[in-house]
């Protein structure tokens, strides 16, 4: 197993970059296809807010750099100096972390392990998903929900919806005479919408593409709905736009916003843009009486005041370890086992040969004890011969190493 992965994330490149490699929904099957036919025949792509990782099996790592920034439309040198790269056994370590919540920019955040999970079966169905890879994010998913019991790196975690919340509050007081319009209906929009519901905003709208999604998820949080078209001719309503799209280009541009401000009169808005690629117009952040934040940006909010939770961090990274040697035992043993098997074969081979010798003996009247006499000592003899031969070897060449591990097999004294 040669299990590697590449990557980008928030640590090695800022969101203006990280939003360029982006792998949305209706591209990552087309990618994971192009990829097996022009990479490797395994491949999981997780492509979230704050990275984007290509999981591979036997491959050279050049050669996926050159496929991304050929997927992407970039050159090598605009890349190279943003990527990372595992392989094997700290490829495992590091893509625990991913799934516990500690490398993500709010720590023990429990999203990104249904994140995983996804990306696993979409290579799944895509036909991608090999033994290899396989058999890898089982043994994680195990780890991530050893960290997830065992320790509290996921407890009172500070969420994007609560930072959202303290600065509406801190703009526009409380909630019971503010609007919110949610564009979008995936999944962080139903976490953050339920999030307001319970603090009782004065009205919650949830714009989509799909009127009958965005429908769907508005009866269940209890929010009105309309189409992504209508918010031209309704955000000047709303006092907080939070933004959730895979949309490849933005949906909010600089001349809306700055139309909508005329017609509130330059009441504040508050503009959260969740989406990568970005949502909205970076330039409407430089707007009097408006309040931008991109992910990131809230993500660093919820850094504060994190530092008790070192101690968590600590047990799970020690789960981790533990977890990174269960797994190198485990493949060491794997990659051991046809040997064992061989071995074996050998073994019960010759002591076949000599019993059939004795047999033929004991037929032809030769005493018993002569026969077992000659029988142990043929199988001895045989049984010597390899380990013999190779313990000679190794000690003209003066090979310690190899001298100790076969007094190690086969329990000799110094």
């Amino acid at each position: 197993m040669q299990i590697q992965l590449l990557g980008i994330n928030h640590k090695t490149a800022p969101l203006n970059v990280r939003e360029k490699f982006v792998f949305s929904g209706d591209i990552v099957t087309q990618a994971l296809i192009d990829f097996k036919n022009e990479v490797a025949s395994e491949v999981c792509i997780l492509s979230t807010c704050n990275r984007t990782e290509i999981y591979f099996n036997n491959s050279k790592k050049e050669k996926v750099i050159q496929w991304l920034a050929k997927f992407h439309g970039f050159k090598l040198s605009e890349i190279k100096k943003h990527i990372y790269h595992y392989d094997k056994y700290e490829a495992f370590q590091h893509a625990c972390r991913v799934a516990s919540g500690i490398d993500s920019m709010i720590l023990g955040e429990t999203q990104i392990l249904g994140q995983m999970k996804h990306a696993l079966k979409h290579s799944e169905y895509t036909g991608v998903m090999g033994k290899n890879l396989s058999i890898f994010f089982q043994k994680i998913f195990e780890t991530a929900k050893k960290v997830r019991s065992q320790t509290k790196i996921g407890a009172s975690s500070t969420s994007i919806a609560s930072v959202i919340l303290q600065l509406t509050k801190k703009i526009f007081g409380q909630l019971n005479s503010t609007k919110i319009l949610f564009i979008g209906a995936g999944e962080m929009t139903e976490l953050c919408t339920k999030y307001f519901v319970t603090h009782d905003a004065k009205k919650i709208t949830i714009a989509n593409r799909s009127l009958k999604n965005g429908a769907a998820l508005a009866k269940k949080v209890g929010a009105e709905s309309i189409l992504i078209g209508d918010i031209n001719d309704s955000i000047q309503e709303f006092d907080v736009v939070i933004s959730s799209t895979s949309s490849q280009l933005p949906i909010i541009g600089l001349g809306l916003i700055e139309k909508a401000l005329k017609f509130r009169k330059h009441k504040p808005m508050l503009l959260i843009d969740l989406a990568i690629p970005r949502d909205i117009e970076e330039e409407a952040g430089q707007l009097n009486d408006v309040f931008l934040y991109t992910f990131d940006n809230l993500a660093e909010i919820t850094q504060q005041g994190l530092k008790n939770r070192a101690q968590e961090v600590q047990k799970s990274e020690l789960i981790i370890e533990r977890n990174r040697l269960e797994f190198e035992s485990s493949l060491n043993r794997k990659i051991i086992s046809p040997q064992i098997k061989e071995l074996s074969a050998l073994f019960e081979k010759t002591r076949s040969e000599e019993i059939k010798k004795a047999k033929r003996k004991l037929h032809n009247g030769i005493p018993i004890d002569d026969v077992l006499e000659k029988l142990t000592k043929g199988l001895t003899k045989k049984l010597m011969h390899f380990p013999t031969k190779a313990l000679n070897e190794h000690a003209s060449k003066n090979d310690v190493e190899a001298i100790k591990l076969l007094k190690k097999i086969f329990n000799l004294k110094d």
